[in-house]
């Protein structure tokens, strides 16, 4: 089987918006997961989030559009977390994910529990997925405010190694780009399995990694911790 290009990936997409979605809020869609980083396959699933005004109504549309798009391109179809808790959301929704309020405590960074479906339609889960999946991982958009998507993954990203920083802290180890990517990436000694972020430690996701630790640990707040 041929292997679907992110880029037709996201411009399908995009068409599925732009029927589903009305313009009077800025439209955006974000591919993320194995399409996001180039790294599909001929059957992988399509992860996806669009962005704009949230009804019903749009929710059933777009889940359809994605669903016909999958079948008729070979796709895995990845219901592990409902569509009706990932699919779509709305600025306002997704400005609040990128703060990273949801990691708060210790650790802040905590394990999903991918067999729970209590857990998986939560809003935590929700806006973690937002912030993991589609803010600070690398990804391909379209959006009718690119400024303002740009600014909530620079946020988000900023959040993310945060949290990171904190729990490495807290567990009393050494805090240096490299610790940051091997926590979020779940490569760390010493962390489980189920506290894996869902960053694939391959070589851009490190470099794009290491850019959002460095401009964090660079800051004078950091440097003087």
């Amino acid at each position: 089987m041929k292997i679907v290009p992110s880029e037709t990936a996201l411009d399908a997409m995009r068409e599925v918006a732009r029927s589903a979605l009305p313009p009077s809020t800025p439209r955006t869609v974000v591919v993320y997961g194995s399409f996001g980083r180039n790294h599909q396959t001929p059957s992988s699933d399509l992860d996806v989030l669009f962005v704009g005004e949230r009804s019903a109504g749009a929710l059933e549309a777009l889940t359809a559009g994605l669903v016909d798009f999958s079948r008729r391109n070979g796709l895995a179809l990845d219901e592990e977390v409902p569509y009706a808790n990932k699919l779509l959301a709305d600025w306002e929704e997704l400005s609040t994910a990128s703060t990273c309020a949801m990691f708060a405590g210790p650790p802040r960074l905590t394990p999903v529990r991918r067999m729970d479906r209590a857990y998986l339609a939560s809003s935590y889960m929700r806006r973690r997925l937002f912030v993991t999946g589609v803010l600070a991982q690398r990804t391909l958009a379209w959006s009718e405010n690119a400024p303002l998507l740009e600014a909530l993954k620079a946020r988000a990203g900023a959040g993310l190694v945060g949290a990171a920083i904190d729990d490495l802290r807290s567990a009393g180890v050494t805090v240096d780009p490299d610790s940051v990517i091997a926590y979020i990436t779940g490569e760390a000694h010493g962390i489980p399995a189920e506290d894996w972020l869902g960053f694939e430690p391959d070589p851009l996701t490190r470099t794009h990694l290491r850019c959002l630790a460095e401009q964090v640990l660079s800051r004078p707040s950091q440097a003087a911790s």
